[in-house]
C-alpha cells in the first residue's frame, strides 16, 4: 500500500523514497514519511477506500512473525500522526465497520484496531444522510430529470392519498409528503425506505450501494420489458421483481445468493411469486387481471409484500394495509381490485392461494408454508366423487353388525329380500331416501316417511325384473335414512380427511414442510378420521320400524350411544324393549294366544310361530328361538297345547295315565304309549315345519293317530262271562276270544248320524256324504290391487283342509277411484282376462251431470272382447261424473289355488302388482278341491 500512495503522489522519485519498505513489506515510521511530502511542493491529498478489505486480504500474507494486515496498521498509525503535524497532508478513508463480520476473528480485531486509530485521529464525515439517498440514486441512475413531470406527478397522488377513504401512513398525508415525492422522483419513497430501513437490517447489505444496485437492475429490467396497458409514474418496490433472473447481477441472483442467506424465502418466491414456467400462485392470480386490461396486480402486490418480509425483527417484518395502499395505489386503479388480489392469494381462492404468505395483522411472506392454506387447496381439489366414495366406505364400517342384519343402499323391491330369519336393517343411499327438512313438516305424511322407504316396505321380489309383489314379512325390514342438511357436512369432512392423506402421501409436498407440521398434519389426519365417523353416524339419525299402523318414524343418537357405538348397536339401544334375546323369559298365555296364534288354525308349525315374528307389525323381533322355544314348551305344560315331531314321531302332552283322549281309539290309554311323552322340556322343542303345535290331543290325533303306536300289548282274559281264554288285547274295544267274538258294531258319522262300517269313516268320525268340501267367500273393501287379491287367497287358503287345496270358481273385480276407465281398460288387457275372456264379463256405467242440468249417460253389459272396443272416456264436460265398472269371471271348474300361483286371483296379483290402480274384490269358491284338479 505505502509504495502505490509514495508513486502516486510523486512518481518514480516517490517510490524510490519507499522502495526498500514496499519490497520488503515493512511499514515506513514517521520520520520516512515526513521525508515523503517533503518531495511535494505543495497540498497532498490520499484517498484510501474499502481499507477494510484490504486488511482481509493482507491478513494471509506473512511477514516475519506477524502479518501485511498488521505492518499495515503501523503504516496508518503513521501516516495518520504524520498528517496531523502537517497543514499540507490530508488523508481520507472509508470503511464498513460490519462488511466483513462473520470473518475470521483476527481480521474483525484488525478492523476495530483501525478504528480505535482513527477515532484519536480523525473527524468523522457521512457522506449522505437519509434525506438525500434518494437525490444520490436520481444521480447515478438518470442524467436528468423532468421537474415539471414530478411536480404533477407527486401533487396527483399526494391528492390521491389525502382524498381517499383509504388508510395511509400518517406520513403520506402530511403536507411536506409532497415534497418528498417531488424530490425523490421517479422512485416512489416507499421503495427507498423499504431499502434503507428495512433490508439494511440485513448484514452485508449497504444501504446506499446496496439500493443503488437493485435499482439500478430494476431501472434496467423496467425498461427492457414495459408494460403496455398502463401509465407508469413511479420505480415501485415491485420493480424489484425475482422475474428478473439473468444468470449474475440480476434481483433474483442477488436475492439467492446474498439476502436469502438472512431470511431464506426461495419457496416463497418459486412456489408464490414467479417461475419460469409461470405456474406460481401470484402468476395464476395475474392472468384474471392482465384478461381485464388490469395491470399484474397478483404480482405486483407478492413482490412487495417479499421485500418487506426480509427484514429483521418481529415489528419490522411484513406490511400493513395502510402501507400496502401506499406501496401499490395507482389513480387509475381501483383498490377493491387489490382487495380481491390479496383475498384470493390469502385463501379465497384455492386455485392460487398462497402457500407462504400469512394474512395476519402484518401481511408477510415466512420460510415455513401456511399449511391451513395448502390443506385447504388440496380439500379444494378433492373431487366430489372421491369424497362421496370415502363417505360410503366409512358408512359401511360405521353401520357394524349385531342383532339387525344390514343391506347397503336398496334400490328396488329384490335388494331386500323377504324373508323372516333375521331382522334386516336397509341403509339407504343418501341420494335415494334424503330426510328433507320439508318432508319432516309435511303434515300430509306425519311419520315422514320417504317415498322410496315406503316402496320397499311395501313390496318385494324375488330377483332383478321380477314379479313384483307385497311384503309379506313386513314387521322384519327396518330403514335407516340420512339428514339432507347433515350430509354435506358429513361430505366435506370425508373431503378434508382425503386431502390430508393425499398431503402425507406427497413427499414432494412434505419435503417443504417442518416436522412440526408433519406431525400436526398427522395429528389432524387422526382427529378428522374419529370425526368423520362421528358425522357418519349423525347423518343416519331417521330410523323408520313397523308399527301397528305400519311404518313409524323415530331419530336415533349414534353419536353418544354408547360412546361411539355402531349405527346397528344404535338401533338395538332405541328398540331394546322390542328385542326377544336368547336370555329372555318364555311368552305369556294372552302374548301367545293373540299375537302369535292364527286364531282360524288349530295347528301351527314352530317354523310358521317364527314367521308371525316377521309378519305382524308391531310384534318384538325375535332375535333367538331359544325364548320361543320355551313358550311352546309352557303352552303343552300350562294350557292345553300339544306338540308334535314328526322326525321322531313323538307326541308331547300334558295328560295323565287315566286320561283317555275322545278320538284315542286304542284300548290301552293313551299315555302309555312309546310314542307319548306327558312332560316337555324347551330342548324338546325344535323349529321347522315338522315339528307342529296343536290347539288340544284331539287336534293332534286328527291327524298323527295312526303314526303313534298303541302301548306294548299283553294277553287278557276274553271278556265273555266264564270264559277263561287267554287273548291279545284289542284296540278297538273289549276283547274276545274266536268262540266269543262278535261282529263289529257300526259306528255313527260324527256329522249325520247315520251308521257305517268304522272303515268308512274318517279320521274325524265322518262319513263321506258329510266329508264334501264347504265352501268360501269373501270380500275386500278398497286398496291397492295386489293387496286387495293377496287378501283373498290368503282367505282361501286359510279356510282348506289340512293337505288340500282350496279352488276359486267366481271372482268380481270393481275398479275404483279415478280415471277407472282407463284403468279398466288396461286391467282387460291382462293376460289374467284375455287367456279367460270366454269366463269374463263386464258391466258398465257412465254418467255425467252439469251445474245446468245437462246430463249423459251410456251403460255396457257384455263380453270382455267387445269392451276392448267400447269408446274412450269423453272429455269431461261436468262437474259431476260418475263411473261404474266391474268384471265378472265365473269358471265352469274351480281354479286350484296352490303355490304354482296360475289361478286367475294370483295372476291379477302379478299383473297388476306393480300399478296404482284400486279395486274391490269379491271371491267365493270351494274350501277344497279334488285332488285330480291340482295335478
Amino acid at each position: 500500500m505505502w509504495g502505490e500512495i509514495a508513486y502516486q503522489l510523486y512518481g518514480a522519485d516517490g517510490y524510490e523514497e519507499l522502495k526498500e519498505y514496499d519490497q520488503n513489506k515493512n511499514a515506513p515510521g514517521q520520520n520516512k514519511l515526513k521525508d515523503l511530502f517533503e518531495l511535494g511542493d505543495g497540498p497532498a491529498l490520499v484517498l484510501i477506500d474499502e481499507i477494510a478489505a484490504y486488511l482481509e486480504s493482507a491478513s494471509a500474507v506473512e511477514v516475519g512473525n506477524a502479518t501485511l494486515a498488521s505492518q499495515t496498521l503501523s503504516f496508518v498509525l503513521s501516516l495518520l500522526e504524520t498528517a496531523s503535524e502537517s497543514d499540507d497532508v490530508t488523508i481520507v478513508y472509508s470503511i464498513a465497520d460490519t462488511a466483513f463480520e462473520e470473518e475470521a476473528e483476527d481480521v474483525r480485531g484488525l478492523i476495530d484496531e483501525l478504528n480505535q486509530i482513527g477515532r484519536r485521529q480523525h473527524k468523522t464525515v457521512t457522506p449522505t444522510d437519509e434525506s438525500e439517498v434518494g437525490q444520490v440514486l436520481q444521480h447515478r441512475l438518470f442524467e436528468d430529470i423532468d421537474d415539471e413531470a414530478a411536480a404533477e406527478v407527486s401533487q396527483s397522488y399526494f391528492q390521491l392519498y389525502t382524498n381517499s377513504e383509504r388508510q395511509f401512513p400518517q406520513e403520506a398525508t402530511d403536507a411536506s409528503y409532497v415534497d418528498r415525492l417531488e424530490r425523490e422522483y421517479p422512485f416512489h419513497p416507499t421503495v427507498i425506505d423499504t431499502l434503507t430501513e428495512k433490508i439494511d437490517t440485513i448484514p452485508k447489505f449497504q444501504r446506499t450501494r446496496g439500493a443503488l444496485k437493485l435499482l439500478a437492475r430494476a431501472v434496467y429490467y423496467r425498461w427492457n420489458n414495459r408494460p403496455d396497458h398502463y401509465e407508469r409514474q413511479w420505480v415501485r418496490l415491485y420493480d424489484l421483481t425475482p422475474a428478473d433472473d439473468a444468470p449474475s447481477g440480476s434481483i433474483s441472483s442477488t436475492l439467492h445468493e446474498s439476502l436469502f442467506e438472512f431470511v431464506d424465502l426461495s419457496s416463497a418466491v418459486s412456489a408464490d411469486i414467479y417461475n419460469d414456467d409461470g405456474t406460481a400462485h401470484a402468476q395464476l392470480e395475474d392472468r384474471k387481471w392482465t384478461e381485464k386490461g388490469i395491470p399484474a396486480l397478483g404480482s405486483h402486490m407478492t413482490t412487495a409484500v417479499l421485500w418487506h418480509s426480509l427484514a429483521y425483527g418481529e415489528q419490522a417484518t411484513g406490511i400493513t394495509r395502510a402501507e400496502m395502499n401506499e406501496t401499490l395505489g395507482h389513480p387509475d386503479i381501483r383498490f377493491d381490485n387489490y382487495d380481491s388480489a390479496l383475498d384470493a392469494l390469502a385463501g379465497a381462492d384455492m386455485s392460487v392461494a398462497c402457500y407462504y404468505l400469512y394474512d395476519e395483522e402484518r401481511v408477510r411472506f415466512k420460510s415455513d408454508p401456511n399449511l391451513i392454506r395448502i390443506i385447504d387447496q388440496r380439500v379444494d381439489n378433492t373431487p366430489d366423487a372421491q369424497a362421496r366414495s370415502r363417505f360410503e366406505a366409512r358408512l359401511e364400517s360405521e353401520t357394524g353388525t349385531g342383532a339387525f342384519e344390514p343391506v347397503s343402499y336398496p334400490e328396488s323391491p329384490a335388494d331386500l329380500p323377504d324373508k323372516a330369519s333375521t331382522p334386516q336393517l336397509a341403509v339407504m343411499h343418501m341420494d335415494t331416501a334424503p330426510v328433507t327438512k320439508e318432508l319432516l313438516e309435511d303434515e300430509s305424511n306425519p311419520e315422514s316417511v320417504p317415498e322410496k322407504v315406503q316402496s320397499l316396505y311395501q313390496k318385494s321380489a324375488t330377483k332383478q325384473g321380477g314379479d313384483v309383489q307385497s311384503r309379506v314379512y313386513k314387521n322384519y325390514v327396518l330403514f335407516l335414512a340420512p339428514d339432507d342438511e347433515r350430509v354435506r357436512s358429513a361430505v366435506d369432512e370425508a373431503r378434508h380427511l382425503e386431502a390430508i392423506e393425499a398431503l402425507l402421501d406427497d413427499s414432494q409436498q412434505t419435503a417443504d414442510l417442518s416436522e412440526d407440521q408433519i406431525e400436526e398434519l398427522r395429528e389432524r389426519q387422526d382427529k378428522k378420521y374419529g370425526l368423520l365417523g362421528e358425522l357418519v353416524r349423525g347423518v343416519y339419525r331417521h330410523l323408520y320400524y313397523v308399527d301397528r299402523d305400519g311404518l313409524t318414524h323415530i331419530t336415533i343418537n349414534a353419536t353418544e350411544a354408547n360412546g361411539g357405538t355402531s349405527l346397528v348397536n344404535a338401533v338395538e339401544e332405541t328398540l331394546d324393549d322390542r328385542l326377544i334375546r336368547a336370555d329372555a323369559d318364555a311368552k305369556g298365555v294372552a302374548f301367545f294366544k293373540q299375537k302369535l296364534w292364527q286364531r282360524t288354525q288349530d295347528s301351527m308349525t314352530t317354523q310358521q310361530l317364527v314367521e308371525q315374528f316377521a309378519k305382524k307389525p308391531g310384534l318384538p323381533y325375535l332375535l333367538s328361538t331359544k325364548p320361543l322355544r320355551k313358550t311352546v314348551a309352557k303352552m303343552v305344560d300350562e294350557s292345553g297345547y300339544t306338540y308334535w315331531d314328526a322326525e321322531t314321531e313323538t307326541a308331547y302332552w300334558d295328560g295323565d295315565a287315566d286320561d283317555h283322549p275322545e278320538n284315542w281309539r286304542k284300548r290301552e290309554p293313551f299315555a302309555d304309549s312309546p310314542d307319548v311323552r306327558t312332560s316337555i322340556k324347551d330342548t324338546d322343542v325344535k323349529i321347522g315345519n315338522d315339528y307342529v303345535v296343536y290347539t288340544g290331543i284331539e287336534a293332534l290325533l286328527d291327524v298323527h293317530h295312526d303314526s303313534i303306536r298303541p302301548p306294548e300289548a299283553t294277553e287278557v282274559g276274553c271278556t265273555e262271562d266264564g270264559c277263561t281264554t287267554m287273548v291279545e288285547p284289542s284296540d278297538d274295544g273289549p276283547a274276545y276270544c274266536e268262540e266269543h267274538r262278535k261282529p263289529p258294531e257300526k259306528a255313527r258319522c260324527q256329522s249325520c248320524g247315520e251308521k257305517y262300517d268304522e272303515s268308512e269313516l274318517n279320521a274325524r268320525g265322518i262319513c263321506p256324504d258329510c266329508a264334501q268340501p264347504s265352501g268360501w267367500d269373501t270380500a275386500t273393501s278398497q286398496m291397492a290391487a295386489s293387496r286387495a287379491f293377496n287378501e283373498v287367497r290368503t282367505h282361501a287358503l286359510s279356510k282348506a283342509a289340512s293337505g288340500g287345496a282350496p279352488g276359486v270358481s267366481q271372482a268380481t273385480v270393481e275398479v275404483v277411484g279415478e280415471d277407472r276407465l282407463s284403468k279398466g281398460s288396461f286391467i282387460a288387457q291382462r293376460d289374467a282376462f284375455t287367456d279367460r275372456s270366454d269366463a269374463i264379463s263386464v258391466r258398465m256405467s257412465y254418467d255425467v251431470k252439469t251445474s245446468t242440468g245437462s246430463s249423459y249417460s251410456a251403460d255396457y253389459q257384455g263380453s270382455l272382447d267387445d269392451f276392448s272396443r267400447v269408446t274412450n272416456q269423453p272429455d269431461p264436460f261436468g262437474e259431476s261424473v260418475n263411473v261404474t265398472l266391474k268384471f265378472r269371471v265365473d269358471l265352469d271348474e274351480p281354479e286350484p289355488i296352490t303355490d304354482a300361483e296360475d289361478d286367475v286371483l294370483a295372476e291379477l296379483q302379478a299383473g297388476l302388482g306393480q300399478t296404482n290402480i284400486d279395486v274391490k274384490v269379491q271371491a267365493r269358491g270351494l274350501t277344497e278341491v279334488p285332488p285330480e284338479a291340482t295335478q
